[in-house]
């Protein structure tokens, strides 16, 4: 069979039925749903911004399951305002248990949600944990969303973002020497695209 039959869905196999979620998956699909969210495709983004979201469905399992405790607790947080490309951004730090003034790697984050929805508490699991198991310290910054602010305002603020670790990395106990970036899903985008703009510089 050609490329083209199989993209035109000439396709001689049997056809089944999409595969089911595993369950631990299905388990958090069941826990959002308790929690009322509504299918996303049916809301405005502003409507989207305040549904339950996957995170609350697995910190509802983990309240539900968890005996021993979280070993990614003992990062402390503090919330704190950065400079953007046309504004004050939201931003928060995350630090392994300081015991002593040595200054640590600095990551600079940015969370996920199509560059639409989600914020810093949304994705609050995955700059905690990188603490945590890198012994970094972690800048995660909420960018300006669409439909809003128009592109390539995310980007904008996610050069403005790596400006600003640059030169106050040593205020939050980074390393100024030993700076990375990194996103997910949406914010893997702009950490890409804003590393391609630092070496075209």
């Amino acid at each position: 069979m050609s490329i083209i039959d199989k993209i035109l869905g000439k396709d001689d196999q049997p056809r089944t039925s999409p595969a089911k979620p595993d369950m631990p998956m299905q388990n958090v699909l069941d826990h959002l749903a308790q929690l009322g969210g509504k299918p996303i495709e049916t809301l405005s983004p502003q409507e989207a911004r305040l549904q339950p979201t996957p995170t609350d469905a697995v910190k509802a399992i983990l309240r539900e399951t968890v005996k021993d405790e979280d070993p990614t607790l003992g990062i402390q947080t503090r919330d704190i305002t950065i400079d953007g490309a046309a504004g004050p951004l939201k931003a928060r730090v995350y630090s392994p248990d300081l015991t002593s003034d040595d200054l640590k790697p600095l990551v600079v984050y940015f969370h996920g949600g199509g560059f639409v929805i989600a914020d810093l508490d949304v994705y609050d699991g995955g700059p905690r944990g990188v603490s945590r198991f890198a012994d970094v310290v972690v800048l995660s910054v909420h960018y300006r969303q669409a439909p809003e602010n128009k592109f390539p305002a995310a980007h904008d603020d996610a050069l403005a973002a790596w400006n600003w670790a640059v030169a106050n990395a040593q205020s939050i106990g980074g390393d100024p020497t030993k700076i990375a970036i990194m996103g997910e899903s949406a914010g893997g985008n702009l950490a890409v695209a804003t590393a391609l703009q630092l070496r075209d510089r």
